[in-house]
């Protein structure tokens, strides 16, 4: 549960800058969050800390300008601690997870407590507020935190903006996070897109969620 809110937060904060065309009519049925149509990105992360270290792998799925999108992640991380007799114990966890939004709703799958959990895309609502596009709105969350917008630089060959923000410095293009680098307490979570395709078909089977009861995060 407790990673499962971790990612979540993570989720809310790369979704933050999105991208999407001035005139788009916010009270239509597809939120456009990307400006390219349809991808699959593959990413490797690692974890380094005085007691911790750790890998995965994530994929990203996306169509429809990123109204739908789905993002699966494994990852595995050994904690390191000195216990009361002096001696050194090494535990290694092993965990599965997934992240899916249509539209306004995002789900997250912890596959380990068998549960889907949802919430409605909080960005969304913050745009029809204050007649907002997402791009707008994603620059002005980021700035209003404290966000500073860096000079461009290039990932995967592709011309990205950089932001940094609370020790997380992100390479953005076209809404699209290929990069990230954060850094606190020591412990660094390094994030990076090793194969990307753009603008390719992308099957339905892809967005299909597992047979879990579903949980709103507001209940929680």
């Amino acid at each position: 549960m407790k990673n499962t809110l971790k990612y979540l937060s993570i989720l809310f904060f790369v979704a933050a800058f999105v991208a999407c065309d001035k005139d788009d009519d916010l009270t239509s049925k597809d939120i456009k969050r990307y400006n390219v149509e349809s991808g699959m990105i593959h990413y490797v992360h690692t974890i380094s800390g005085p007691y911790v270290n750790g890998s995965g792998t994530s994929d990203l799925y996306f169509k429809k300008w990123g109204a739908l999108e789905i993002r699966f992640e494994d990852k595995s991380e050994t904690l390191t601690i000195i216990n009361a007799e002096g001696i050194e114990e090494s535990t290694t966890t092993n965990a599965r997870s997934a992240a899916k939004i249509d539209n306004e709703k995002i789900y997250v799958v912890d596959y380990a407590a068998g549960i889907i959990y949802t919430k409605e895309d909080p960005l969304i609502d913050y745009m029809r507020q204050n007649d907002l596009d997402a791009l707008e709105a994603g620059r002005e969350t980021m700035i209003s935190l404290g966000g500073v917008q860096l000079d461009n630089e290039e990932v995967f060959g592709y011309d990205c903006e950089v932001w940094e923000l609370l020790g997380v410095k992100q390479w953005i293009y076209k809404g699209l996070t290929l990069k990230s680098v954060s850094s606190l307490a020591g412990i660094t979570i390094i994030e990076e897109a090793t194969s990307i395709k753009f603008d390719v078909s992308v099957a339905d089977s892809y967005f299909e969620l597992p047979d879990f009861p579903h949980q709103d995060l507001y209940s929680l």
